[in-house]
């Protein structure tokens, strides 16, 4: 970041949630490195300023679609050239698309999480690193697919389709672009992707592409 304050971009729908963040953020007691440069109720609102922010962090609402929201502020946010992006959302299904389309680092914290997490959180995706939900974290932690810093073999191995679907699902793919690139109906798309859930222990799309990364299945 080259020593200057992390240039921040707020969007959220409503104003209270906008002076609440700029206010959480440029708090002097979290720190001074830290700033505010612009806001907007919609990203089809955003100014100038969102290409001259580092990060833009964005509140989703409970009632849209995350994943559509993810990859619409990537891909804005590839075109205006920011660097980084941290949505504030209680759903995960946001990983993938993030993370094949964001260009450098971003994050999903939940939108209760406390000032100090979301500051911590703007901090690290700014530095060009990738913030995970706590609850999906703590998944990850306990669960078997690492042991000793060694790759756990899976009770029931994935087939070679079912690699392959899960390397589409990495790349943020829906069933039915799945279905489409395998030449496959969405029907057994859908089939194979329930089955991998059940191979890794996974309770959705981001946990399976992590746990299938962990498994050495993938490579992120």
């Amino acid at each position: 970041m080259n020593g200057h304050a992390t240039q921040v971009f707020v969007v959220a729908p409503a104003p209270f949630a906008r002076a609440g963040l700029r206010s959480m953020l440029e708090d002097p007691e979290m720190g001074d490195g830290v700033q505010v440069v612009g806001e907007a109720g919609s990203l089809v609102e955003a100014g100038p300023e969102l290409s001259e922010a580092d990060v833009v962090v964005v509140v989703v609402a409970g009632d849209e679609f995350v994943e559509e929201t993810a990859r619409t502020v990537a891909e804005l946010v590839a075109e205006e050239g920011t660097q980084a992006i941290l949505l504030l959302s209680e759903d995960d299904r946001s990983l993938p698309t993030l993370r094949s389309l964001a260009p450098r680092g971003w994050g999903v914290v939940s939108p209760d999480a406390p000032p100090e997490e979301v500051w911590a959180a703007v901090a690290a995706v700014a530095r060009g690193l990738v913030v995970l939900p706590r609850a999906l974290t703590e998944r990850l932690l306990q669960g078997p697919a690492v042991f000793g810093g060694a790759l756990e073999e899976l009770v029931e191995p994935l087939t070679p389709r079912e690699r392959e679907v899960l390397g589409l699902l990495g790349q943020g793919l829906s069933n039915k672009m799945i279905a489409r690139d395998l030449h496959i109906s969405e029907h057994t798309a859908k089939f194979h992707v329930s089955s991998i859930y059940t191979k890794l222990g996974a309770s959705s799309r981001a946990e399976a592409v992590s746990l299938g990364a962990r498994h050495g299945l993938i490579s992120l």
